[in-house]
């Protein structure tokens, strides 16, 4: 961060047009709410001891 609190470098450009204020600032919430976005959570890892086949494979008959 700069002494003033602000990066010095642009995170975008505006090439063409004049847009007004208030779509200036939609882009912006737009841009903060993906930065802001919580990662997707990864898969659960099976763990090595736990059984590979479904519970009722090993049950007995004699139950």
């Amino acid at each position: 961060m700069s002494p003033s609190g602000m990066d010095t470098v642009p995170v975008f450009r505006v090439l063409r047009g004049d847009p007004e204020d208030a779509e200036l600032a939609a882009l912006v919430a737009v841009f903060t709410a993906l930065a802001s976005a919580a990662p997707p959570s990864p898969a659960p890892v099976r763990s090595a001891w736990s059984p590979r086949t479904s519970k009722t494979w090993r049950t007995s008959t004699l139950r």
